[in-house]
C-alpha cells in the first residue's frame, strides 16, 4: 500500500512540472491603456501619434505621450518598447486624424486599411477629424477641471433626444465605405472646446475614402433621418418663431421607371412651439418649417448628385432592383438619373 501511494506522489509531482503558471501575464494595475489616439501626417514628413493615456493609480490624472515615425505601426510598436508598463492598445475608444491626412486620399485609405485589420485597435473605435493640433488638443482637455478620462468618449454618447443633428462614425464603417457601390459615408470634425470637451463643427462627407464636401450640422439631421434615426430634440429658429422636434417618422418608397430610379419620400414630423411673435399663427409656422426642410433637402441633394455622392444611401434602396453587375455603376449611371420627391408634414402636438 505504501508502495502505490509513493508511486502516485511521484506521478503527481511530474505532472506539476509541466505546468508553466501565468508568466505571461501582466496585472491591470501593470497595464498603460490608452482611451484615444491622434494620427497626423504633413506633407511628406512622418506619422505623428500621440496617446491619452489615463493613470490608474491617480484619479482624474491622465499621460499624453507622442512619437513621430516612418508609419504608424512602427510608432506603436516603439511606443510599447519604451512604455515603463505594457501598453495595450486594446482599449482605445476615440481615433482623431488631422485634416492634412484626412484630405490625403490616398494616405487616408491606408491608414483606415490598417486601423480595420489591426488587432490591437478595436475596430468599433470612434473616428473624427480636425484641423486643431492634436497634442495640443488633447493638453487643453487634460487642463479642464472636473473631465475625467473618459470624457472625450460619453462627448459622443449624449442620449436619445440630446442631440439628434450628431453622428458618430466608426472605424469599420469607414472601412466598409471605401469600398461601398451604393452608401458613401460622413465623419464628424471637431475642434478643441472652451469650456467642453470638443465643439461639433461639421462633418466630412468621403467617397471611397475622398473628402467631396463638408455638411453642416442641420444638414446631417436629414442624413440621420434617411438613417432610420429620430429628430426628436431638435430645435429649430424660424426668426419670427422657434420650435422643438417632439418625433419624426420617414417613408421612402423606391421604384424603377425606364430604367430610372425614383424615390418618393414622405417626413412625418410633430413639434411644440416654444415661442413665437405676437401675431404669428400655427398654419404659418407649420408651413414655413415644412418649406424650410424641404428646401434644405433640395439644396443638398442638388449638391450631392453633382459631386456623385450618395450620402443619403439611396442606392441601398435599389440593391433588389438593379442587377447585381450593375451596382457598381449606380454613382455613374444611375445615381446621376435619381428623383427623389421629398416632402415634410409637420403637425403639433
Amino acid at each position: 500500500m505504501k508502495k502505490i501511494n509513493l508511486i502516485k506522489i511521484i506521478v503527481v509531482l511530474m505532472f506539476l512540472t509541466f505546468l508553466c503558471g501565468c508568466w505571461n501575464v501582466n496585472e491591470i494595475n501593470q497595464r498603460a491603456l490608452p482611451l484615444a489616439i491622434g494620427i497626423s501626417k504633413e506633407n511628406e514628413e512622418e506619422f505623428k501619434v500621440t496617446l491619452y493615456i489615463p493613470v490608474t493609480s491617480v484619479e482624474g490624472k491622465t499621460r499624453i505621450v507622442t512619437e513621430k515615425g516612418e508609419s504608424v505601426s512602427s510608432v506603436l510598436g516603439r511606443m510599447r518598447t519604451n512604455s515603463e508598463g505594457a501598453l495595450d492598445y486594446s482599449k482605445i475608444q476615440f481615433i482623431v486624424i488631422q485634416n492634412h491626412l484626412a484630405n490625403n486620399n490616398q494616405e487616408w485609405s491606408k491608414l483606415i486599411k490598417y486601423l480595420m485589420k489591426s488587432r490591437e485597435i478595436p475596430s468599433i473605435a470612434l473616428l473624427a477629424i480636425t484641423e486643431d493640433d492634436i497634442e495640443k488638443m488633447f493638453a487643453i482637455i487634460n487642463e479642464k477641471k472636473g473631465f475625467r478620462a473618459t470624457s472625450i468618449y460619453d462627448y459622443f454618447y449624449k442620449g436619445a433626444g440630446w442631440a439628434p443633428e450628431f453622428s458618430i462614425t466608426r472605424v469599420w464603417e469607414v472601412y466598409r465605405s471605401l469600398f461601398s457601390y451604393t452608401k458613401d459615408i460622413a465623419v464628424p470634425v471637431v475642434k478643441s472646446g472652451k469650456d467642453t470637451v470638443f465643439i461639433f463643427e461639421d462633418l466630412a462627407v468621403l467617397k471611397n475614402g475622398k473628402i467631396t464636401g463638408r455638411i453642416s450640422p442641420s444638414e446631417n439631421l436629414l442624413v440621420n433621418l434617411f438613417q432610420n434615426r429620430n429628430a426628436r430634440g431638435q430645435n429649430e429658429s424660424l426668426g419670427f418663431a422657434s420650435i422643438r422636434v417632439i418625433n419624426s417618422s420617414l417613408q421612402i418608397r423606391p421604384s424603377m421607371k425606364n430604367n430610372e430610379p425614383l424615390v418618393s419620400s414622405d417626413l412625418n414630423v410633430k413639434i411644440d412651439i416654444l415661442e413665437r411673435e405676437e401675431g404669428v399663427t400655427n398654419s404659418r409656422i407649420l408651413k414655413e418649417l415644412e418649406k424650410l426642410m424641404e428646401k434644405r433637402f433640395n439644396d443638398m441633394f442638388e449638391q450631392a448628385q453633382r459631386n456623385k455622392t450618395d450620402i443619403f444611401g439611396f442606392g441601398q434602396h435599389f440593391r433588389h432592383q438593379i442587377p447585381y453587375h450593375e451596382l457598381k455603376d449606380w454613382r455613374e449611371e444611375y445615381y446621376p438619373k435619381l428623383k427623389v420627391n421629398f416632402q415634410v408634414h409637420v403637425s403639433m402636438e
